[in-house]
């Protein structure tokens, strides 16, 4: 198995046990279009600015996962970040999130983390969900750095404070723990270090969840 990026561990981490997005629940949606632009960023394949993305170049070949994201914002010319989160929160029709879901998931059954299973109301079609042990691989990940003395990642910080956002850090995390781990985001944000990690914590906790749930980003 290789390793998983940040859009990838989030999803598998979210979705339910028939591999789908809770009651297509907005914040979830608006985390997942976020892990994917912070994951773009950091390969410097996307800027972010003045609440504005900007496409730098193409997209990296191991993250072709991300081409339907990435086809939303490359429109030649800067696009408002709360208009790239709204095309998948509040569009009429599902049809790009769903390119998104099954374009992530197509990576994720090439890296073995998600097996066969049946969906629909008759349970006559086929989906994938997360197998469990990848699941709680990335969970335990999550506790050795924060709730313990692990070396903290980027990755690390990025997907707790997405799974914070999204409300589902209590499928996993007790609420001491949860409270342990905002706790220790916040002070990474606080910090005096100018690491990726602060940048990328503040620009999530700049998600404004309160108005349709628009994308806002600070510079920082």
């Amino acid at each position: 198995m290789k390793d998983l990026s940040l859009t990838q561990k989030y999803l598998i981490c979210t979705v339910n046990e028939k591999g789908a997005l809770p009651g297509y629940n907005q914040k979830m949606v608006a985390c997942l279009i976020v892990s994917g632009l912070l994951e773009m960023q950091m390969a410097k394949c996307i800027s972010i600015s003045d609440k504005k993305i900007t496409v730098c170049t193409e997209l990296p070949e191991h993250m072709e996962y991300l081409t339907p994201l990435y086809n939303v914002i490359n429109q030649g010319k800067p696009i408002k970040a709360e208009k790239a989160v709204e095309t998948y929160t509040i569009a009429f029709t599902n049809k790009k999130l769903y390119e998104l879901i099954d374009s992530l998931t197509k990576s994720l059954r090439e890296a073995d983390v998600v097996e066969p299973v049946k969906t629909g109301l008759l349970g006559n079609k086929d989906g994938y969900a997360p197998k469990k042990e990848i699941v709680m691989g990335i969970i335990e990940k999550i506790r050795a750095e924060l709730l313990e003395d692990g070396e903290i990642s980027e990755n690390v910080i990025a997907l707790t404070a997405l799974m914070d956002k999204a409300g589902n850090l209590k499928d996993y995390f007790s609420k001491y723990e949860q409270k342990e781990l905002k706790g220790r985001i916040e002070a990474i944000k606080k910090s005096k270090a100018g690491t990726l990690a602060k940048e990328m914590s503040q620009h999530i906790e700049a998600l404004d969840m309160a108005a349709i749930i628009p994308l806002v980003f600070t510079n920082v």
